[in-house]
């Protein structure tokens, strides 16, 4: 009888042991097999860093940029008024009445020869002060009579830019 009995603790710390150790294995197989899941996790234990409050708090301060910066590249320049009346007239006037205002522009030419238009009013501009140039622009009421082609300017340029166009034309030969 000696060799059957054993101590009354062994066998229930043997199975106490042997209890433990079987649920820290079945924890750890159940987190290895829920992090190693594609996608989402099925349980939440390993938490995304970028789901996480405490991450935002990490990015910098979004500060809006000082009054006395200075920008690193110069400011785009102008292209459709350079501030000259040369300018003006190239662009608004110079089809019809040409690059000399002698009335012999590509445009105004094309309509007499082609579609048989006779101008009612003189063409050539040079012979006319600046202050003329300037109504003519303005309005629809012309100096010499109404004219039916050359539309009234006075909604596409301003004053400044009608004065600027009138005193061109004035130092033109």
């Amino acid at each position: 009888m000696s060799g059957q009995l054993q101590e009354p603790g062994y066998s229930r710390r043997h199975r106490r042991l042997r209890l433990y150790l079987l649920g820290v294995a079945l924890l750890v197989s159940l987190a290895a097999t829920a992090g190693c899941a594609q996608g989402s996790y099925p349980l939440d234990i390993f938490y995304e860093m970028h789901y996480q409050p405490s991450f935002r708090s990490y990015e910098p301060p979004r500060l809006s940029v000082p009054e006395s910066a200075v920008p690193w590249f110069p400011s785009p320049q102008a292209t459709s008024f350079t501030g000259d009346g040369q300018h003006l007239f190239d662009v608004n006037c110079a089809m019809c009445h040409g690059s000399g205002a002698k009335g012999d522009g590509p445009v105004l030419q094309l309509m007499m020869n082609t579609y048989g238009y006779t101008p009612l009013v003189p063409t050539d501009l040079t012979p006319f002060p600046p202050n003329v140039i300037e109504t003519i622009l303005a309005s629809n009421t012309r100096p010499f009579g109404p004219q039916t082609i050359m539309p009234p300017f006075s909604k596409l340029l301003n004053a400044e830019e009608r004065r600027l166009i009138a005193e061109y034309i004035d130092t033109l030969p």
